[in-house]
């Protein structure tokens, strides 16, 4: 047996839908700067769950071959076939260009949504984020990743609401497959960014709200983006390494 042969490795069920998705791409009649099919409509046209398609999108979206603007959709921003005709440096650098980008965006909007909340949040909306916070806490001591991606965006989301600004919430929303693929790589880089620190971090976040201290809980929601993101930056980076150097 030639021990040089590799073994074939089964792709995952995220990596086969962005497959497909970018198998529509390039044998219809898109260009770039085409608009994609609504979810509902892609979900039938692909035969796959929502979760499954927002997180697949997410990917793409790293890429760099869609991209997305806020109350319009998501938009293809470069051919499929770029990604295989590009040096490596490229390929590196896109990665960095694209997480810097969700970086930027992400603290914008959330440092502006944590500020809001922390001076508009009534009684209630406090006892929710706390609650929500609470749910967040167990799931990511004992839930499953899912369980926990979905706790964490659940938390989030508590937050916009308590902001009262339907602007920023419907951005935060836009951002949803994004961050639901930030997430997912922020548990997997457990060694990084390890579960007490995440605790830390929402419980500041948290305690600046009840306070209504809107620039601790600003400050709290920046080093807490800046913190994962480092983690996420890491990850992908490495990530792209092994595949182009197996």
């Amino acid at each position: 047996m030639n021990s040089n042969v590799r073994p074939i490795q089964r792709k995952r069920l995220i990596d086969q839908i962005a497959d497909r998705m970018l198998f529509l791409i390039s044998n219809s009649n898109y260009k770039v700067g085409d608009k994609l099919p609504s979810e509902r409509v892609l979900v039938k046209q692909l035969d796959v769950g929502r979760s499954s398609l927002r997180e697949a999108t997410g990917a793409l979206l790293l890429t760099g071959i869609l991209t997305t603007r806020p109350g319009r959709g998501t938009f293809i921003s470069a051919s499929p076939d770029a990604l295989t005709k590009r040096s490596l440096t490229w390929r590196l650098q896109m990665g960095r260009e694209r997480i810097e980008e969700l970086v930027e965006t992400r603290i914008i909007v959330e440092q502006a949504i944590a500020g809001l909340a922390a001076a508009r949040a009534t009684e209630q909306e406090i006892a929710e984020i706390k609650r929500e916070f609470s749910l967040f806490e167990s799931a990511l001591k004992n839930g499953t990743k899912t369980a926990r991606i979905q706790a964490d965006l659940s938390f989030h989301f508590a937050l916009a609401k308590a902001s009262h600004n339907a602007t920023l919430t419907r951005f935060l929303s836009e951002l949803r497959s994004l961050m639901q693929l930030w997430m997912k790589q922020t548990i997997r880089a457990g060694s990084i960014y390890d579960t007490s620190t995440l605790l830390k971090d929402h419980t500041d976040i948290v305690n600046a709200i009840e306070k209504q201290d809107t620039e601790r809980a600003q400050k709290a929601m920046r080093k807490h983006l800046e913190m994962s993101a480092r983690s996420l930056s890491f990850l992908v980076l490495h990530k792209q390494l092994v595949s182009l150097t197996v």
